[in-house]
């Protein structure tokens, strides 16, 4: 049986968006001043605090603190880190939104095998925003980083699945948009991978198997990859 180890942010999920508006109502409830445009410097700043995460650099209850301490200092804001978390956080966990064309590619790639969902995102606002798109039922198992207490690139973060699935590697694809977190975890258990990346960036300090940049590709290499057993 095929087993399909598929990311959840950038991968099916449209976190940027999520994103985005939960800054926006956070940023109005505590009364901070923000314009859309700052969301590119939040986005930077939070990708950073993230890679820091996934190196052991942070741990997630400060990750949560941290973004918002840089972020208020690059706007040169005096605000409450702790309050505007809060205020995103709790939004964050029931705005959920599928990138276009996802839950079709969902679809496609169950009929083809079992599809375990893995995530170092928070588990609150992982369940609530796959809940709110109606995927809450549909996967064959959902393995969140504070969970297991191991995050991926963690070779113990796939070392506990394949143990609790009662799988092999041999049998397992990986498929996700991060090259530090999904494709370099993949890299260091062994497993094969795809990685999504339909914007065409270089491949930087991961080995990707295979590349995507359409969910048509993925599902097209999945398939090269099961018939060669």
């Amino acid at each position: 049986m095929v087993n399909f180890l598929l990311d959840a942010d950038e991968t099916i999920l449209d976190f940027i968006r999520s994103s985005k508006e939960s800054l926006a109502y956070a940023m109005r409830e505590a009364g901070v001043p923000y314009k859309e445009e700052d969301f590119a410097a939040y986005k930077r700043i939070n990708d950073g605090v993230w890679r820091d995460y996934e190196r052991g650099r942070l741990t997630k209850q400060a990750l949560m603190r941290e973004r918002f301490i840089r972020f208020f200092d690059f706007l040169r804001v005096g605000a409450d880190a702790d309050k505007v978390n809060g205020l995103y956080f709790e939004k964050l966990c029931r705005t959920g939104y599928l990138l276009d064309g996802a839950r079709e590619f969902l679809d496609a790639l169950k009929e083809r095998g079992r599809v375990l969902l893995i995530t170092n995102g928070t588990p609150a606002a992982q369940y609530g925003r796959l809940a709110s798109v109606g995927l809450d039922g549909f996967f064959d198992g959902i393995y969140i980083s504070d969970e297991i207490g191991y995050k991926k690139p963690d070779v113990r973060f796939f070392a506990y699945l394949l143990e609790r699935e009662k799988i092999g590697r041999e049998n397992c694809l990986v498929i996700g948009d991060s090259l530090s977190s999904d494709i370099a975890g993949a890299n260091n258990a062994g497993i094969r991978c795809i990685w999504y990346n339909p914007s065409g960036r270089a491949a930087e300090g991961a080995a990707p198997d295979y590349t995507a940049k359409s969910y048509r590709e993925i599902l097209r290499l999945a398939d090269e990859w099961s018939a060669r057993g």
